[in-house]
């Protein structure tokens, strides 16, 4: 039997895999909250309206997140589909890579969960094997085109995902700038434009037509709020007599406050920690948006080396995770507010079959199969074999590994918390780059 044949049965197989491992699907807190959402179409938190949108559509299907899982993980396999047809050949270690890769706790099980992060990982994935594809059929204006227009969807969708998943589209840029420069430097630089703005463009329109919207009045900047807050309460951690200008001006017995309660409940671990004080929320909610800014800047720029260490400290618990099991590292069977749930008419779930998955994960705990570093290493890794290589699809496909690795470290200056799923893209990512290169491991073909 043909490798090609056996690489689309192992693909056949693994998506069957997945859905009979994971269906319905396994619904946390996030999860409920963006249902609810997607049911009511009023976003109640700062996540992606388009996420809870989409549960709502596949809700109105089936009840449930079951219609939402078997179509968001097609998006992965439809996107493994396609990479055959980037290489002249199918080596025959290749189906065997691609079952290795279905049995990975990422693909196994993650892509049965219902998480942004796991839905933003696919779609950007398969917008950058939609650009490879452009980047193959370059000379073929109508295909290139077509080609083009899926890449850019797909990614205008995962830019929606993700605060910080408009990153991709600074590579997706680069990529279409090196295709284009035999065709000199200014044609060039307008594809490039073209994959910077075309996707954010997009992503504009699909937002303006998203089905959840804020309720009146509600404050779209809850996010960059928290981020600060938290920030602030690190500084006062590690020096509470620190200057606290624009806090104090404002309110000075709130300023008090924190000074009080910063030290005694900051964790770089997690902002959750300090939801264990009764006053530190409410001190810092008594504050404006914009004065929680003005005293965020002042902090950093009167000690930027300060602000560095401290975002090492949490920037190593969610790319390092030292102790794994602190950070969530999966989640099986369904949990949510109880009080929501019963307003959707969910029950929650732990069956046989959930602990089942949760050992089978246990398995990887504390191994380099569940490591992201060892994940931004085979990105690096594989990047750097592709771009030696340099085919059609190879630079798009350097893209995707280079997106990822950005992505990552992005979360050096966003990380709130150390949950394992926060850089899921750059462990799916690079996966997805050993699935390829296995497709043909040739540094150079007899026809290039």
């Amino acid at each position: 039997m043909a490798p090609a044949i056996l690489w689309f049965l192992a693909l056949a197989g693994g998506y069957a895999l997945i859905l009979g491992l994971n269906y319905p699907g396994h619904m946390s807190v996030d999860t409920i909250i963006s249902l609810a959402e997607g049911r009511s179409g009023v976003r109640r938190v700062f996540g992606p309206p388009l996420f809870s949108s989409f549960l709502g559509f596949f809700d109105r299907i089936v009840t449930g997140s079951g219609a939402y899982v078997v179509a968001a993980a097609l998006v992965l396999v439809g996107a493994w589909a396609g990479l055959p047809s980037l290489r002249r050949r199918v080596a025959w270690i290749a189906p065997l890579v691609l079952a290795a890769a279905f049995a990975a706790p990422q693909v196994a099980i993650y892509q049965g969960i219902v998480w942004k992060d796991v839905l933003f990982a696919n779609f950007a994935i398969a917008g950058f094997v939609a650009l490879a594809h452009a980047c193959r059929r370059w000379d073929a204006a109508r295909p290139r085109l077509a080609l083009l227009a899926l890449a850019f969807l797909l990614m205008a969708v995962a830019t929606l995902l993700r605060q910080n998943g408009a990153l991709i589209v600074v590579l997706c840029a680069a990529v279409l700038a090196w295709t284009a420069r035999g065709e000199g430097w200014r044609r060039a630089l307008a594809w490039a434009a073209a994959g910077f703005v075309v996707p954010l463009v997009l992503a504009a329109g699909i937002n303006a037509v998203t089905p959840v919207k804020d309720p009146p009045g509600k404050n779209r900047n809850v996010g960059l709020r928290l981020l600060q807050g938290y920030d602030i309460a690190g500084a006062l951690a590690d020096d509470p007599d620190r200057p606290l200008r624009a806090l104090e001006a404002d309110n000075l017995a709130a300023a008090a406050s924190l000074r009080v309660e910063a030290p005694k409940y900051y964790s770089p671990e997690r902002i959750d920690a300090l939801l264990g004080s009764k006053t530190l929320g409410k001190a810092l909610v008594s504050y404006e948006t914009p004065t929680i800014g003005r005293q965020w800047v002042q902090t950093l720029t009167e000690d930027p080396l300060g602000y560095l260490e401290r975002r090492w400290d949490v920037y190593r618990w969610v790319f390092l995770t030292p102790d794994i099991d602190r950070c969530l590292p999966v989640h099986v069977g369904v949990a949510g507010p109880p009080q929501l749930m019963d307003e959707l008419g969910i029950a929650p779930r732990a069956d046989r079959d959930d602990n089942r998955l949760w050992n089978y994960v246990t398995w990887w705990l504390d191994t380099p199969g569940l490591s992201h570093p060892v994940f931004a290493a085979v990105a690096a890794l594989v990047a750097a074999f592709l771009l030696v290589r340099r085919e059609a699809a190879d630079v798009a496909m350097a893209g995707l590994m280079l997106s990822a690795l950005g992505f990552a470290a992005s979360f050096f200056v966003i990380s709130l918390a150390c949950d394992y799923r926060y850089l899921y893209f750059l462990d799916l990512t690079a996966i997805t780059g050993l699935v390829y290169v296995a497709l043909d491991p040739r540094l150079r073909s007899r026809n290039a």
